[in-house]
């Protein structure tokens, strides 16, 4: 079957802008760096997403850095010894009472989280509202006097807007440093400024050493999976200790069982990270550039429909403001026809008038059928009925040349009928 020519001009622009949409989003997918990769901000991966530069010129500052693959772990390093700055790299993976460990740390601790989301600023217990995440990184001037505002850096992916407390905004609120109980957070609103393909741009390097050379040493917390509740014990009055893995209380009947929704399940909706059904609201379902991309779409094609001077209902039967000669009509007409290429339309046309006006003729009703009028014309010629039938009603979709000749077979018909040239 033939693809119309009007509703393939139609489509095509749409198509096009559909096409350069879906190509952009996908781009801008895989060039995104995956957490869950075991390169990403790693300070043993010389990958564009890792960061091994970063973690060598900490080494040749004299900053001793201690690479955890866990959070208890990372916690049990940052108590022992002397301050550390604490960098959690994916902070999105860790387990959300393990983050409230993070501000239980010795007072003179730093924790870093990069680009940490609303979820996780709650449960690490930040006052901060959470705004993104931007289509990519900006990077915008310091805008404070911090140790580490050397420069513009490409932070600005999460917008960070303090609401009380001691806090130190930075970045256009791409940095927001948080001081609570002798334990500084500070969350950085993108990973740029870590990676190793993007450390020479802006001043990402010098930003990214003079934020985690506060002290000697840094603990970095290299995880790139989901970590899993800890095991329960069966002592649920044994007090939890940053780091400890083993003490959480078993859950009992009272709130807290597998099919009672007010325990963790509870909890986690509270943070922003329970399951699905707890997000509330169809905007929250789908991420920022898929309602970017159907309202584009749908500009789009008011912008086509409105170039195209085309109505965006159905079209309207109005009266003719002036008399037009029947000639002009039919020319007009046809040239619509001819410029649209729907010979099957034009044809039709011309043998539905054939069956009325033979229909008339015979003095058959006016809503006869093609087949009644058709068998009338075939016993009034004596030609056989599937020619009559061929002539008045099947449809001839081929070039202009077969059109002009199943016209004048039409109107062959016709004509041999009103002069009575019958065989």
């Amino acid at each position: 079957m033939k693809i119309r020519g009007r509703w393939l001009r139609a489509v095509t622009p749409l198509g096009v802008v559909a096409g350069l949409i879906a190509y952009t989003i996908t781009a801008h997918v895989l060039q995104q760096p995956d957490p869950t990769d075991r390169s990403f901000l790693s300070p043993v991966s010389g990958a564009g997403d890792g960061a091994d530069r970063l973690a060598g010129r900490l080494s040749a500052a004299g900053v001793r850095v201690e690479r955890q693959t866990t959070t208890p772990a990372a916690l049990r390093a940052a108590s022992i010894g002397s301050p550390a700055t604490v960098l959690v790299t994916t902070p999105g993976l860790v387990y959300r009472d393990y983050l409230a460990g993070l501000r239980q740390l010795p007072p003179g601790t730093r924790v870093v989280l990069v680009a940490p989301d609303a979820r996780v600023v709650t449960a690490v217990g930040g006052s901060a509202t959470v705004a993104g995440p931007r289509w990519t990184a900006a990077a915008p001037a310091a805008g404070c006097a911090a140790d580490f505002a050397t420069g513009p850096a490409a932070v600005l992916r999460w917008r960070y807007l303090a609401r009380d407390g001691d806090q130190q905004r930075c970045y256009d609120g791409g940095v927001l440093v948080t001081a609570a109980n002798g334990t500084t957070v500070t969350l950085v609103g993108a990973s740029d400024a870590f990676r190793n393909d993007r450390a020479d741009e802006h001043a990402n390097q010098a930003f990214a050493v003079g934020l985690l050379s506060g002290g000697a040493r840094v603990v970095w917390l290299d995880l790139h999976e989901r970590e899993q509740p800890p095991p329960a014990v069966d002592d649920p009055e044994q007090p939890a200790q940053p780091g400890d893995e083993t003490a959480r209380p078993r859950p009992t009947a009272t709130g807290d069982g597998p099919g009672d929704p007010s325990g963790d399940e509870r909890q986690e909706s509270q943070d922003g990270g329970g399951p699905p059904s707890a997000i509330s609201g169809l905007s929250q379902a789908f991420p920022a550039p898929v309602w970017a991309t159907i309202l584009l779409l749908l500009l789009a094609g008011i912008v086509f429909a409105a170039a195209s001077a085309r109505r965006l209902g159905a079209p309207v039967a109005e009266p003719l403001p002036v008399p037009v000669r029947a000639a002009e009509t039919v020319r007009g007409l046809g040239g619509l026809y001819r410029r649209a290429r729907s010979r099957d339309t034009s044809l039709a046309t011309l043998q539905a008038a054939a069956v009325r006006r033979l229909a008339d003729h015979f003095g058959l009703p006016p809503d006869a059928g093609t087949a009644e009028v058709a068998e009338r014309v075939a016993a009034y010629t004596g030609q056989p009925m599937d020619e009559v039938r061929a002539v008045l009603g099947a449809a001839h979709e081929g070039t202009d040349r077969e059109l002009a000749a199943a016209a004048t077979a039409v109107q062959r018909l016709e004509r041999m009928i009103d002069e009575g040239n019958v065989q």
